[in-house]
């Protein structure tokens, strides 16, 4: 009974421990993931707002004649 109870302790001191370092790891996993998703989403916006391109009209080639 004894030997039992001293591992129980050491038991959930190591998932919590493990618990720890994946919400660390995963943390920091999708906060860089999402910081890189900020940051192409603002450079494509960037880039649209401020690029100097006009759209050519195109004429249509089969447009009914009436």
């Amino acid at each position: 009974m004894k030997a039992k109870s001293a591992i129980m302790p050491l038991v959930l001191l190591w998932l919590a421990v493990h618990a720890v370092l994946l919400a660390l790891i995963l943390g920091a996993k999708f906060l860089f993931t999402k910081t890189a998703l900020v940051t192409v989403l603002v450079m494509g916006a960037l880039a649209f707002l401020f690029a100097r391109f006009r759209a050519s009209p195109r004429k249509l080639s089969h447009s009914p004649v009436i």
